[in-house]
């Protein structure tokens, strides 16, 4: 049901319909569906419009030739509802204010934390900001992102759920993966056992088991060593093996370049090294997922930012036996930071044109006069010359607005108080 006190924020401007894109930006073309299965995906939000809104505008949205399947939920209690019926929704576009003011938040938790789920893309979408604070929410929540109401246009939300299903589709894929290889793990560990007692009364099926052993182990090298993610193994507080990929991220030649070397090599500095193992540890403490963004170093030196997972079999010393996944997502960084910059950029294209459209007419209507009162003035009349010196600041002011009309891209100067303003000379084509 939908929350009956809360104030609706609907409005037929919403961006997330009406805002007018002004770039070329292909939008992803629907693919023939077929027989593949559809995306399952959440609408969690108590105003009907919103549901109405988004399902309109990804009506025909479709993703790796699988389209979506929508379903909708008005408040919390909803949206765990589904949750509990479905373990394959891939993504959610969750209010944080529906029957309580923080009942979004409280559905990020039960998902992150009594479920367990960590790779269900969350976007939270809200229109009243205030209520929760992006640089808290992302600090303290498990979020894929977060929008405000009046920012999220047709093609953001289209451009979110792409990368966010792609993101899911790579992690689900993991997921069983790692599933899979323990499951293999287990019932290789089993015929072991059984081989190794057969081995004791016939030396023929000793070695069947041991070709069988032999295969089993080339076929787990082989799925390790074809992930597109650096894995590796430590046991005993050493790196104990990695895989194609890692070796490649890493640039290590042969195995003698970090076999039986302490996890230190990954990083570029002891406090770094310091950060990630006071995380893990902790996290370990409070059965949390272990999942962090890192700097790393490659054996020539050069820095670069990656996603580590860890998993592990003894949490009172994960150094005891663990395997560690890394993941170079430089390119996510990079797109985060252009997307702050375009961010910039309009914002400081709107106010320049909002200061020229006011200020152009009454520089106009200053410049007319003072050309008129030049006209009928003379030369040693002394108010001339403060009349001119009046038409010569109009036009410095008037080449200030044309330069403010001509921004072309977002860079500062520092100012006084240690703040930065924009510098036009700069920015201006």
């Amino acid at each position: 049901m939908m929350a009956e006190n809360k104030e609706s924020n609907y409005n037929p401007d919403n961006e997330l319909i009406f805002k007018k894109e002004t770039d070329d930006e292909p939008v992803e073309e629907p693919k023939d569906t077929g027989d593949l299965p559809e995306w399952k995906i959440i609408i969690a939000d108590d105003q009907e419009e919103i549901h109405t809104v988004t399902k309109l505008v990804l009506d025909e949205f479709s993703f790796e030739g699988r389209k979506l399947k929508f379903f909708n939920a008005y408040s919390g209690e909803e949206t765990k509802q589904f949750f509990r019926e479905h373990d394959d929704i891939a993504f959610i576009l969750l209010d944080v204010v529906m029957e309580t003011d923080d009942a979004g938040l409280e559905v990020v938790r039960y998902i992150r934390e009594e479920l367990g789920n960590n790779i269900v893309q969350i976007v939270l979408n809200t229109g009243q900001p205030g209520q929760a604070p992006e640089h808290e929410v992302i600090t303290k929540y498990a979020i894929n992102d977060y929008k405000s109401k009046t920012e999220f246009s047709a093609k953001k939300l289209i451009t979110s759920l792409t990368s966010s299903l792609r993101a899911y589709s790579l992690s689900s894929s993991l997921h069983q993966a790692n599933e899979a290889l323990n499951e293999y793990r287990y019932h290789l560990e089993d015929l072991v056992r059984q081989r190794t007692s057969e081995l004791e009364e016939e030396n023929e099926e000793r070695r069947a088991a041991e070709q069988a052993l032999r295969q089993s182990t080339e076929i787990q090298s082989n799925i390790l060593a074809a992930s597109p993610i650096g894995i590796c193994l430590i046991k005993d507080n050493v790196i104990e093996w990695a895989n194609d990929f890692m070796c490649n991220m890493f640039g290590f030649e042969d195995e003698s370049t970090y076999r039986r070397k302490s996890l230190r090599i990954f990083f570029p500095s002891d406090e770094e090294y310091g950060r990630v193992e006071h995380l893990i540890t902790e996290n370990l403490k409070h059965n949390i997922p272990i999942v962090s963004d890192a700097l790393f170093q490659k054996k020539n030196k050069a820095i670069f930012m990656g996603n580590l997972m860890l998993s592990c079999k003894y949490p009172s010393d994960y150094q005891k036996q663990a395997i560690i996944t890394i993941s170079d997502i430089t390119w996510r960084k990079q797109a985060e930071h252009d997307r702050i910059q375009k961010e910039r950029l309009q914002g400081a294209l709107e106010m320049s044109g909002s200061i020229c459209h006011e200020l152009n007419q009454p520089l106009q209507y200053i410049s007319g006069a003072t050309e008129i009162l030049l006209m009928d003035l003379k030369k040693d009349d002394p108010v001339f010359e403060m009349v001119a010196k009046v038409k010569t600041q109009v036009e410095r002011m008037g080449s200030i607005t044309k330069k403010l009309m001509g921004i072309t891209s977002y860079q500062t100067r520092e100012y006084v108080g240690g703040r930065n303003i924009i510098d036009i000379d700069k920015s201006s084509n």
